[in-house]
């Protein structure tokens, strides 16, 4: 009975990094087409350093880096 419980945990998990992936993208794009950090924070509903954290990140995956 516990493992029905798992999987949903971990298909929740799932979606989660999707949605993370998702987010950063959109934010990536909001950027690159001139939205300032401050614009994207209050649309995501984010502070600004983690703004910042989140398209640091991102921009390492594009390239690769970890």
């Amino acid at each position: 009975m516990a493992r029905k419980h798992l999987n949903a945990v971990r298909k929740a998990a799932a979606a989660i990094d999707t949605a993370r992936e998702k987010l950063a993208h959109a934010m990536l794009e909001a950027q690159e087409s001139g939205e300032t950090v401050v614009d994207i924070s209050e649309a995501a509903g984010l502070g600004r350093s983690r703004v910042h954290e989140l398209l640091r990140q991102a921009r390492r995956r594009q390239t690769g880096e970890s």
